[in-house]
């Protein structure tokens, strides 16, 4: 897996951590990735090396993938209303 972010400047920045939960529930475990922008993450999800290992969670796990934008720092809450 991290051989596969490697060329798409991927890194952890949250994975096999402990979740407490304060609000609701939540149903399972947490990974997240940073990618410099959203065009390398769509280009690492597209790859042939992920693609590769895809199976190897899909077929051992039920999970959601989503890409979103993050925030440029500095950034306060209010930045998102308009």
């Amino acid at each position: 897996m991290d051989a596969t972010l490697e060329p798409f400047g991927g890194r952890f920045i949250v994975h096999g951590s402990e979740a407490e939960v304060v609000e609701n529930t939540w149903p399972g475990h947490l990974v997240m990735i940073e990618f410099p922008d959203m065009q390398q993450a769509r280009a690492w999800y597209r790859s042939p090396a992920y693609q590769e290992i895809l199976p190897l969670r899909t077929e051992n796990s039920q999970s959601d993938v989503v890409l979103v934008d993050g925030v440029q720092h500095p950034h306060k809450a209010t930045d998102v209303l308009e």
